[in-house]
């Protein structure tokens, strides 16, 4: 899902993403993340870009560079690899590692 906000000084561009879970190929995660390039390149120019989500991926809790937060849980996994990547080609960061919360 996605809607953009037109507003001042910027618009806010907002992406709702459900990643496909350990079930589907990484071939099938590629093509998502493409897919979600595509539209930031094509409709996020200049703008606020918030994409949210359940991402299927486990980081744990190591930092990693200005990424990555060190409040993640689980342990690390093929998945979260993909999303840093992800992450990193795109200037992004994943915002909910970086808050403590109470692990689950």
């Amino acid at each position: 899902m996605l809607f953009k906000l037109k507003a001042e000084p910027v618009s806010i561009l907002i992406m709702q993403v459900y990643m496909p879970t350990s079930e589907y190929d990484d071939d099938e995660v590629e093509k998502l993340y493409d897919t979600i390039e595509e539209i930031l390149e094509e409709d996020g120019k200049g703008d606020t870009n918030i994409i949210l989500g359940d991402w299927n991926s486990v980081f744990g809790d190591e930092p990693y560079r200005n990424t990555v937060g060190s409040h993640g849980l689980g342990r690390w996994n093929h998945r979260g690899q993909m999303l840093i990547e992800f992450c990193e080609r795109n200037g992004r960061i994943f915002t909910n590692t970086w808050f403590k919360m109470p692990k689950r």
